[in-house]
């Protein structure tokens, strides 16, 4: 056991070490662990025994070197198990020297200790001895790397050109020595993981260090051989180790130099032009950049692997990053910018991988209300941000951000952590560099207990493939703060060079990068920020006392937190804001093509938009303003000539603006909002504003359609503002324009007063829809304002799977569009083209010639887009047999332009819908909604709607008691559930009978009512199911007053109701127009009755596939001999002798008639029946069969006619 102090053996003589030597040749092995053996000699004796080895031929029997080695293994491995590291450390750094260079000596300390770790790693050593090198391997590697620099130095070699200061065989030795290594790392690291953990560092770290003494090309060709040792699909382990490797090597200190392989220093590269900057990972990048190149191919192939992997890959490319960002060496501006030149290639990367990255679902909604509690965001209003790093005048971006801030973006650092501890193996590096110690966490130790929770085995390999899943938050959040601190750092003409060389598809994909960023750190109040906090907190450690010790929530902590990701969202919205203002100055002619409607400005637009949509602290939004402004100065004719689409959404998202709860975010929104009034009305020769009036209008009716409520004081206010700029603006003080903008204000006031109701009735969906439909039909001279309200009648008709109701505000929107191009001369049918779908589309005839049709710039690719979204929505209303008529409009349209790839879509469309009417034909599943009467009674509490009468669709099959109950809860909590009574009764209601204290709601279920002449013409289920207008319900009474009596007094009173507008309609809903109410007299009665059994009978035999069991039950309860009930009652009860006589004549003897057609309906039947029975149904047969001989027995009596039967199947002869 090594229990004596250190340093003294450090300090005894090289005496030692012979006689040390010589036990070892005379003494057997288990010897060496038990003498008191001194470690500084061993290195001393491996060159000493090969010199006598060589000199002295008699020593030949001495071992060779590697069992030198062999013995400091257990020393080394006996150190530490005593807790000794700490001597072994101090010994390497501070004591071990190799013995001074002699040019007779052949040896070295540092190839011979290379050689002799070779053989020990030799598959056919001791395992012991092989693990227990690898485990300790620093130890080895740190003598290797000191040997190195003492013999450079001692022997002047130091001055020699890097491939010239050592021999071929060291090189090989080296060389041989990774090879050999290898295996142990990928292998070994399932038995033994903490030992090839170590062996993969301290590799990595001696690799590093080779770049100081060797040539930087062989030492690239050993990184080569380590990374040819993985391939995709490792599992997560060997991940770990070569991202650890790659960490590792990127951190020495002339990182920057080894990947520039040119002159490099302030000042010498003055021109980017001269530069041949790549932007993706070519094999010239590789070659010309290999560090960087090798790392950012390895982290595009991670992107492909499991989450685990990407975040290791993501960390160590993001903490690379952030050494850059915070080297001295590099401060300067143009340093900063030529070292991002070096990343440019991860544009590439993301690019790829733009469809993953998507964090909508994760992220915060998007809200303007900035509430008080976010006013920690703003920053002051001086030279300093909320950091006190002070800004240049005139630029957004030139302060660095704070180191505290990468902590925030990913998620690990508090405002007051401190640096993790240090590994075991993971020691102080002693060469300076930007990583100024290794001691860092690594993300291997990080890791390895994810590995275990996550339950990932180390034996499980997956193959590479592109993946298609979402990444997750934190590592969109880690690549993206990658891109824009690239971006940040980038020269401009480095910026102008990538997009002039990037293709189209790139420059979209580029700026959705942009749009995305603005999605990343969303500015929180300090509740939602605790709770994200505590989230992430809570996924560390599951222990509560762990949790409670790693941090204290305290009220510092909270604000700090909130302050740090409130100037990244900042940061990150001036970064995006500088780089889209170079863009816009250098690309202004492509942006301005075709009018400035082109896919390009579009897509610049949306980032522009993003802004306001995505919540932003108040020192941003300034900013944003502020920019907005200078676009709408430089590309008038985007907003103010060809379609008003980019003109509608920034009217809609500044009127949001508008509305919030910050005065001075609603000042800038008011304000430029003038500036876009003005803007159009100096781009019309100072005429008018139309464009803007008609789409500030059309957003109003949007905010109020979806609910935002705009209606308050704030809006007003703001309102007020930009009547007042108009009114004290000199320039225009004698034109037009101050009165055009009060009318505009008044007319938005106006509106915002018409739907105060909305608020009331927003969870009443047939009251809102209804409301929404009035403000549409008061646009019949605005189209596009029509088309706002029928889009948000339909969403509310979506969101409530009213589908048949949505499908016709498709329609009716498509139909209004396709109005005003027939008025145009555009297209060649108008809305009367959409009667054959529903007859209600004559209200798009009405639209009338205004103001409001001035700045309308619907065209033929508008009405295409709404036709296939009206048949979608009719397919998904399972109104199948309509999309024909929708399609007829269409298919003429590509066939003139030859699109045969759409007519193939449209056709085979057409023909799955064909399918499908045929499909529910067959099934009779199919169910179009079912309806309801529903009146109201109650002048205190429905006023208007006192006393008046709808007819309710209900999605499918929907009963009586269902709409009553959601009726009942509806009105309750209007006016509280004590006040509110549901009426079952169908009879008449007389409002003088209810007590006016309660609201009365009467519910009676009704069906479609066909005539004769329209039953002709309607023979499928559809056609009498679609289109419908007229309903019937039928409400018995007797002559004496009770509502139920005998079959021979019992009566019955036929209502049918008609309403303003057919089924189905743009509301759910319909006013009932008049009705029309027929008595049936007992007689009548049962001749319908019967009538009714007849036609039922007569349909289940007639279809193409009989269904057995509603056959049977239906034959069953009509033949069957009941005394006082059924067919029997009835004819008892009206043709029986002297019953008869009481009843006039034509009616009795049409009554005999129904009842030979239902003894010919049953008897057909049964004879169906007969032929389609299994084997255990015959019994059941015939005692149909009896049944039905003693009905027609009982009829023959009654009736006096004889009826008989040849037999069961079609013929029934009546005697």
């Amino acid at each position: 056991m090594i229990k004596a102090p250190f340093l003294r053996f450090v300090m005894l003589p090289l005496h030692h070490t012979l006689l040390f030597l010589e036990r070892i040749r005379v003494c057997p092995p288990p010897f060496i662990f038990k003498a008191p053996f001194r470690v500084p000699e061993l290195f001393k004796s491996t060159r000493e025994a090969t010199l006598m080895l060589k000199i002295n031929k008699k020593c030949s029997a001495w071992i060779p070197t590697f069992l030198f080695l062999r013995v400091m293994v257990h020393v080394v491995a006996q150190c530490h198990e005593e807790g000794l590291e700490h001597y072994l450390r101090s010994y390497i750094k501070f004591v071990f020297k190799p013995e001074p260079f002699s040019s007779t000596c052949v040896k070295t300390v540092h190839e011979e200790l290379a050689k002799a770790m070779t053989t020990i790693l030799k598959p056919s050593t001791d395992f012991l001895t092989s693990n227990k090198i690898l485990k300790h391997s620093w130890y080895f590697f740190e003598a290797l790397v000191k040997s190195m620099a003492h013999f450079l130095i001692e022997s002047g070699r130091v001055k020699l050109s890097r491939n010239q200061r050592f021999s071929a065989s060291y090189h090989h030795a080296v060389e041989t020595l990774v090879n050999m290594l290898m295996p142990h790392i990928t292998q070994k690291y399932k038995d033994n993981l903490d030992a090839s953990r170590n062996a993969n560092h301290s590799l990595a770290v001696f690799i590093k260090r080779c770049f100081t003494f060797m040539d930087r090309g062989f030492v690239f060709k050993q990184i080569n051989n380590y990374m040819n040792c993985f391939v995709p699909g490792d599992p997560k382990t060997l991940y770990e180790f070569k991202f650890e490797f790659l960490r590792v090597v990127c951190s020495h200190e002339h990182y920057v130099p080894l990947n520039l392989p040119m002159p490099f220093g302030k000042g010498r590269i003055q021109r980017y032009q001269d530069l041949q900057l790549d932007y993706s990972l070519t094999d010239d990048f590789c070659r010309n950049h290999f560090l960087v190149g090798l790392l950012l191919r390895e982290v595009g192939a991670a992107l492909q692997e499991y989450r685990e992997v990407r975040h290791i890959a993501i960390q160590v490319l993001k903490g690379l990053m952030i050494k850059h960002a915070f080297d001295d060496r590099y401060a300067a501006k143009s340093q900063q910018a030529r070292l991002a030149t070096l990343y440019l290639p991860l544009f590439g990367l993301l690019q790829e991988n733009v469809h993953r990255l998507d964090i909508k679902d994760s992220a915060p909604p998007s809200s303007h209300n900035v509430s008080l509690d976010c006013l920690w965001t703003r920053l002051p209003s001086g030279k300093e941000d909320s950091l006190g790093i002070p800004q240049k005048p005139g630029s957004c971006i030139e302060n660095a951000l704070h180191k505290d801030v990468f902590g925030v973006i990913s998620g690990t650092a508090s405002p007051h952590s401190s640096t993790p501890n240090v590994s075991s193996v993971h020691h102080a590096d002693s060469r300076g560099s930007l990583a100024s110690t290794d001691s860092g966490s690594s993300l291997l130790d990080k890791n390895s207990s994810l590995e275990k929770q996550s339950g990932w085995g180390d034996n499980q390999s997956t193959s590479a493939v592109l993946r298609g899943d979402k990444l997750d938050r934190d590592e969109i959040k880690n690549l993206l703060m990658c891109f824009l601190h690239i971006l940040k750092s980038m020269s401009e003409e480095a910026l102008f060079t990538y997009w002039n060389k990037a293709c189209p598809s790139e420059l979209m994909d580029y700026f959705t990068l942009l749009e995305k960023s603005l999605t990343l750190p969303v500015s929180r109040n300090r509740s939602g920020m605790l709770h994200a906090r505590l989230q992430q907190l809570g996924g560390l450690d599951s222990s509560a006392h762990t949790f409670n010790n790693m941090y204290t929530h305290s009220e510092a902590d909270v604000n700090s937190w909130c302050l740090l990701e409130a100037n990244v969202s900042t940061e990150v919205c001036l970064t995006v804001l500088d780089t889209l203002s170079v863009f816009i100055m250098g690309f202004k002619t492509q942006l301005t093509s075709d009018l400035g409607h082109n896919p390009l400005m579009k897509k610049v637009f949306q980032v522009h938009l993003c802004f306001l949509q995505i919540p932003q602290s108040e020192v941003a939004l300034k900013q944003v303003f502020t920019s907005l402004r200078t676009f709408i100065y430089k590309f008038p004719c985007t907003f103010f000539d060809g379609r008003a689409d980019m003109c509608a959404c920034l009217c809609y998202e500044i009127l949001k603006c508008c509305n919030s709860k910050l005065s001075s975010i609603r000042g800038d929104a008011a304000h430029l909002l003038y500036f876009l009034m003005k803007s159009n009305f100096d781009y019309t020769g100072r005429r008018s504003f139309v464009r803007t009036h008609l789409q500030v209008v059309i957003a109003v009716s949007q905010l109020i359609a979806d609910v935002i409520g705009i209606g308050s004081t704030r809006f007003q206010q703001s309102l007020s503002i930009v009547n007042n700029c108009a009114n004290s603006d000199k320039n225009i003080k004698h034109t037009a324009f101050p009165s055009d903008v009060k009318d505009l204000t008044k007319r938005i006031r106006t509106v915002l007063m018409a739907t105060e109701q909305m608020k009331d009735h927003e969870n009443d969906p047939e009251m809102l829809v209804d409301l929404q439909y009035s403000l549409a039909k008061s646009y019949t001279s605005t189209p596009e304002l029509r088309k706002t309200w029928l889009d948000s009648m339909a969403r509310i008709h979506n969101k409530n799977s009213d589908l048949s109701e949505a499908a016709m505000c498709y329609v009716h929107v498509a139909a209004l569009v396709a109005e005003y191009l027939w008025r145009k001369g555009m297209f060649r049918q108008g809305c009367s083209a959409f009667r054959v779908i529903t007859p209600n589309i004559d209200e798009e005839a009405a639209m009338m010639e205004d103001v409001g049709m001035q700045d309308v710039h619907f065209n033929e690719e508008v009405l295409l887009e709404l036709l296939e979204e009206c048949a979608d929505g009719l397919w998904k209303a399972e109104r199948y047999e309509l999309i024909a008529d929708v399609y007829k409009l269409i298919i003429p349209i590509y066939e003139q332009r030859r699109d045969f790839e759409k007519l193939t879509h449209l056709y085979d469309t057409l023909h799955r819908a064909y399918t499908k009417v045929m499909e529910v034909m067959h099934t009779g599943k199919r169910l179009l909604g079912t309806f309801f009467r529903v009146a109201f009674f109650g002048q205190g509490f429905f006023e208007d709607e006192d006393g008046k009468e709808y007819i309710y669709k209900e999605p499918k099959f929907t009963p009586l008691s269902e709409i009553s109950q959601r009726l009942l809860k509806l009105y309750s909590d209007k006016f509280g559930q004590e006040n509110v009574k549901i009426i079952q009764d169908s009879g008449k209601v007389n409002p003088k009978d209810l007590d006016s204290k309660f609201a009365y709601i009467q519910v009676t279920h009704v069906t479609p009512y066909l005539d004769d002449k329209e039953l002709e013409d309607r023979k499928t289920d559809f056609e009498k199911s679609h289109n419908i207008r007229r309903f019937v319900f039928e409400t018995p009474f007797t002559v004496s007053g009770k509502k139920q009596g005998g079959v021979e007094e019992q009566c019955k009173r036929r209502t049918i109701l008609t309403t303003t507008h057919c089924f189905p309609y743009v509301k759910k809903r319909i006013p009932v127009m008049y009705q029309h109410q027929t008595d049936l007299s007992p007689i009548e009665v049962a001749i319908d009755e019967m009538s009714c059994k007849v036609a039922e009978l007569r349909l289940l035999c007639s279809a193409s596939e009989v269904d057995m069991i509603r056959l049977q039950l239906k034959l069953q309860g009509s033949i069957s001999v009941q005394v006082n009930a059924g067919p029997l009652a009835y004819a008892r009860a009206f043709l029986d002798g002297s019953s008869a006589k009481k009843y006039p004549d034509n009616k009795v003897k049409q009554l005999k008639e129904v009842f030979r057609q239902f003894v010919d309906a049953c008897g057909h039947g049964l004879g169906i029946n007969e032929r389609l029975i299994k084997e255990d149904q015959h019994e059941y047969h015939d005692e149909m069969k009896a049944s039905y001989r003693d009905l027609t027995r009982e009829l023959s009596n009654i009736m006096h006619e004889q009826v008989c039967f040849s037999d069961f199947k079609d013929v029934w002869v009546r005697a």
